[in-house]
């Protein structure tokens, strides 16, 4: 959830800078490429606390699958070793010639 309010507030603040600097005069390509840079700047400042609030929720889902990976790779190890030690096991007791 997050994610998609940063994502909004950002599309946000480009759209009134896009309004502003059409209302200056800009127009066309310049008009997108100053939109972008003066949002960019207005965003780092103004939408900081919600930067925050993605980067926290993108490490807890990272962590989330990090902690999951590592819980099947241990268990695929444990699952590896049982079968490499019944496969390394003798079977019955050694004949005699």
């Amino acid at each position: 959830m997050a994610v998609l309010r940063y994502t909004l507030l950002r599309a946000l603040v480009f759209a009134i800078a896009v309004a502003l600097l059409w209302l200056v005069g800009f127009r066309g390509l310049v008009l997108v490429a100053l939109g972008l840079v003066l949002s960019g700047l207005v965003s780092f400042f103004v939408l900081r606390g919600s930067r925050d609030q993605v980067s926290i929720a993108w490490d807890r889902r990272l962590r989330t699958i990090r902690d999951r990976t590592a819980a099947e790779d241990a268990w695929d190890d444990e699952q590896r070793a049982r079968s490499d030690a019944e496969t390394n096991r003798p079977e019955g007791p050694p004949r005699e010639a």
